[in-house]
C-alpha cells in the first residue's frame, strides 16, 4: 500500500473542497493507492457525480467490511441503490447536489444546463404522481416519465396539445388539479420570472442554442446568489413533500477526510 506526503494529502484536501474527485483519484494513483477503502470510495464518487449509479455502487461494495457496518457507508449504499432504481427523492436531491457542486466550481454554463433538468423533472414528477393512484409508485426511468409519453398522455387523455412539456403539465395543473396553496407556491417558484429568465439565459448558452458565455454576475442580476436557487429548489421539493437529502458529498468528503489519516507519513 502506498502513502501519501503532507502536500499530496493538503492537495487532495483542497480538490476534495472542489468535488474533484477525479483529479483526487490521479494523486491516489501516482501515489501508487490502487486499492482499499479511500480508493474506493473516491471512485464510487467519480461516478455517482456523473450519474453513473452502477458502476458507482459496484466501487463502494468494493470496500472493506468495517467501513460499509457504519451507518455513513450504509446510507450511501443504500442511496446508490435508490438512485440505481429511479426513486424519485434521490434523484432529484442527486440532481440538486450536482447543482450545488457546478455553483461551488463556477460551472455556470452546465448549472443552468442542470437546472431546466431539474425544473423539467420535477415537472415531470407531479404529473405522473397526480393522475395516478395514490399508490402508484413514481419511478423517474423508463417509459412514464419519457416526454414522448406525458405529451400523449396529455394530448389523448386531458386535450391539452403542446409541444413543451412544461407548458403542458402546467395547463394540466392549472385545468385539472386541486388549487392548493401549496401547489401554487410551486408553480410561483417554477413558473416564475426570476426563474424563467434563468432559463432564457441557458437558451443562450452552449448547453441551450446558442454560444453565450454566463458569469455568476449574470446569475446574479437574474435572481441573486445562485445558492438562493437551490434554497429554492428544496423549498419545491419540501411543498411536493419529496425528502430531499443534502450534503451528500460533504458528508462523503468528511470520510474521505478520516480514511486520508491511515495514508499519511
Amino acid at each position: 500500500m502506498g502513502n501519501l506526503n503532507k502536500q499530496q494529502e493538503y492537495i487532495i484536501f483542497k480538490f476534495l473542497q472542489k468535488y474533484d474527485y477525479c483529479t483526487v483519484l490521479d494523486i491516489l494513483e501516482d501515489a501508487d493507492i490502487l486499492e482499499g477503502d479511500l480508493y474506493f470510495l473516491i471512485k464510487s464518487c467519480k461516478y455517482a457525480i456523473n450519474f453513473d449509479f452502477k458502476r458507482a455502487e459496484e466501487f463502494i461494495n468494493q470496500t472493506s467490511r468495517d467501513l460499509l457496518s457504519t451507518n455513513e457507508i450504509k446510507k450511501l449504499t443504500q442511496n446508490l441503490v435508490h438512485l440505481n432504481s429511479g426513486e424519485p427523492e434521490d434523484i432529484l436531491s442527486e440532481l440538486i447536489e450536482n447543482i450545488k457542486i457546478q455553483i461551488v466550481n463556477e460551472e455556470y454554463i452546465d448549472f443552468l444546463g442542470r437546472l431546466y433538468r431539474l425544473k423539467e423533472a420535477l415537472f415531470k414528477y407531479i404529473f405522473v404522481s397526480t393522475k395516478e393512484s395514490k399508490k402508484y409508485r413514481v419511478c423517474m426511468y423508463g417509459h412514464m416519465v419519457s416526454k414522448k409519453n406525458i405529451l400523449y398522455v396529455l394530448k389523448k387523455k386531458y386535450n391539452i396539445y403542446n409541444g413543451n412539456l412544461i407548458h403542458g403539465v402546467t395547463h394540466y395543473i392549472n385545468k385539472y388539479l386541486n388549487k392548493t396553496k401549496r401547489m401554487e407556491k410551486v408553480i410561483e417558484i417554477l413558473n416564475g420570472e426570476r426563474l424563467e429568465n434563468l432559463i432564457r439565459l441557458r437558451n443562450e448558452c452552449p448547453v441551450g442554442h446558442g454560444f453565450r458565455g454566463v458569469s455568476k454576475e449574470d446569475i446574479e442580476e437574474i435572481y441573486g446568489d445562485p445558492m438562493e436557487v437551490v434554497q429554492d429548489l428544496i423549498k419545491v421539493c419540501e411543498l411536493l413533500d419529496l425528502g430531499i437529502s443534502k450534503n451528500k458529498y460533504d458528508n462523503i468528503n468528511e470520510i474521505a477526510t478520516q480514511l486520508i489519516g491511515n495514508y499519511t507519513v
